[in-house]
This record gives structure tokens, C-alpha cells and sequence, in this order.
């Protein structure tokens, strides 16, 4: 089986190397139930722990990881409604990172928070892979999420690397049950959330947004990964991918996924050019103010 880049690239930046083969995500799993009486307390921790199974158990793809390789994320899930039968509503916090070469730096992948998710939870039932089939919603969400999760890693080490499991999202969605949408609607165009599944997948799979992935790839490829050897040269680079993203928000304003972007990053890139030239700092204030000015005010330093 042939070795993609990100394992390949991973494998070579490594100090360990490790002989078992790992699956691809290496998964910290927290469920929570604040000021909440569930009508059985013991599915707090039965619930995380299926959770936690089945993310870091689960072979995703067909790559080999060895152990040290497997994608660094967290899934905190903060049941918010026991409404019995074992039907839930959760919030779901997802984050991903990814290492820098020649660094002990590690970058943000994503961060994104989805509010009033419904579940149900069988603790004697096991969650499985819905790439293919439907089986229950929490299976269908983690499912999408670690395949969300590897469609943009992927794409940070490749130039429309992660297609295939984008293709595996859309898959997903159109063969989605009506009455699943119907149940949770952020499967859907109509969800009432701004931000949802449905708004993911149709960013990754929107021609206006093209740009934008390649200036995801470049950021960290061709950027991050190599600042230890040039960080003067990689600086103005980085600086024009910024305004590539500023376009690209001119022309599909609010995209979910580049909101994502500037979630993950916004503190990255303003440590990154707190100490660069004035004419760079100035440029880069621009930019993040564009993308970002409901927090136009920590961008200040760059003034």
C-alpha cells in the first residue's frame, strides 16, 4: 500500500518511530452534564467512553498510520437536555491540530462549536461507520466530523488532498433519510443554524471556494512548514495568501469554512507578525480586520 504524503511527512519529522499500525485519529473524548439530572447518571461516562472507542478504534481510511502519525482532535460534548428514552440534546465542540516540520509547534486545524444537537444513545448498542449507511444520528455526526477532520488535515499536506473524503461527506448528506433531516436539520440547507454539516460540505465542494484551499495547502505547506529555514521569505508569502482569503470572502461572504480558518488562526498569525516591518504588519491588519471585525480590536498590536 502505498504511503500518501501526509503519513510520508509525518513519518520523516518524527524523532519515534513506532512498529503497530494505528488508526488515524488519536481522539480526547469529553462528555459533560452541568447542573443536569439524567434519569440515569451512568451514561455520562458510558457515552464518552463509546465515543472515544469508537473515533480512535475505527480504521477510516486506507492509509497505514503508525502510532506517532494519528491526527491530534478533540470531541467535547456537553449534554444540555435528557428528555428520556435515551434521547439527548448536546453541544458539540470539535477541534483539530496538526505538527509543524522542524518545529515542536502544532497548529489548529479548526475549531468549530454546533449547538442543540439531538441524540440518541444506546449504551448497549455500538456506534458505527455511516460512510455507507445510516444507522443513528451521534453515529452519523462523529462519522462526518473524523472525516471532516481528515478531509483538512489531508488538505494541508496536499493540494486537494483530502477529496476523497470530502467526496465521503457529500456521499453522507445526499444519501442522508428525509426523516433524518427532518429530525436534525443541520443535515439540510433549511437548518435555522447559520453554521452546520450541511454548510461544511457545500463549502468544500463550492468552486468559489477553490482559492481558498489552495491558500489552506500553502499556509501550511509551504508557509509553516517551512519557516525554521526562511522565516523573512515566508512571511510576505503568507501575507498575500491573507488577501487570497479576503477575495474569496468578497465573494461568498460568512462561508462557514473560512470562518473556520480564521477561528483556528487569528492568534497564530498576529504572534506571527507582531515582529515583522511596519509595511507587513500594516497589510496583515488589513487582511484579519476584513476577515475577522468583530474582534477588529485584538488586531491592534499590528497597527
Amino acid at each position: 500500500m502505498r504511503m500518501n504524503l501526509r503519513v510520508l511527512f509525518i513519518f520523516i519529522s518524527s524523532l519515534i518511530s513506532y512498529k503497530n499500525q494505528a488508526q488515524e485519529l488519536n481522539a480526547i473524548v469529553k462528555v459533560q452534564a452541568p447542573n443536569l439530572t439524567t434519569s440515569d447518571k451512568s451514561v455520562v461516562q458510558k457515552l464518552e467512553n463509546g465515543v472515544k472507542e469508537f473515533l480512535n478504534n475505527t480504521k477510516w481510511t486506507n492509509d497505514r498510520f503508525e502510532f506517532n502519525e494519528r491526527i491530534k482532535c478533540n470531541f467535547q460534548i456537553t449534554i444540555r437536555e435528557d428528555k428520556g428514552g435515551n434521547v439527548f440534546s448536546c453541544d458539540f465542540s470539535v477541534q483539530a491540530t496538526r505538527p509543524v516540520f522542524q518545529s515542536a509547534y502544532e497548529t489548529q486545524l479548526f475549531v468549530l462549536v454546533e449547538k442543540d444537537v439531538p441524540i440518541t444513545f444506546d449504551p448497549f448498542k455500538p456506534l458505527e461507520n455511516s460512510k455507507e449507511n445510516y444507522f443513528d444520528n451521534l453515529s452519523s455526526i462523529l462519522t462526518f466530523y473524523a472525516y471532516f477532520i481528515l478531509a483538512l488535515d489531508y488538505d494541508s499536506f496536499a493540494l486537494e488532498g483530502g477529496d476523497p473524503y470530502i467526496s465521503i461527506l457529500r456521499n453522507m448528506i445526499d444519501k442522508m433519510p428525509q426523516n433524518v433531516k427532518s429530525y436534525d436539520k443541520s443535515w439540510t440547507l433549511q437548518s435555522k443554524k447559520k453554521n452546520n454539516r450541511y454548510s461544511l460540505m457545500d463549502n468544500l465542494t463550492n468552486p468559489t471556494l477553490k482559492p481558498f484551499r489552495r491558500a489552506y495547502y500553502e499556509y501550511h505547506r509551504l508557509c509553516l512548514d517551512k519557516f525554521s529555514k526562511d522565516v523573512l521569505v515566508q512571511r510576505p508569502k503568507m501575507i498575500e495568501l491573507l488577501e487570497t482569503i479576503v477575495e474569496v470572502e468578497r465573494q461568498l461572504p460568512n462561508s462557514y469554512l473560512v470562518q473556520l480558518f480564521i477561528n483556528a488562526k487569528s492568534g497564530e498569525i498576529r504572534d506571527i507578525f507582531v515582529p515583522s516591518p511596519s509595511n507587513e504588519k500594516s497589510r496583515v491588519y488589513i487582511a484579519m480586520t476584513n476577515l475577522d471585525p468583530a474582534n477588529s480590536s485584538s488586531y491592534n498590536v499590528l497597527k
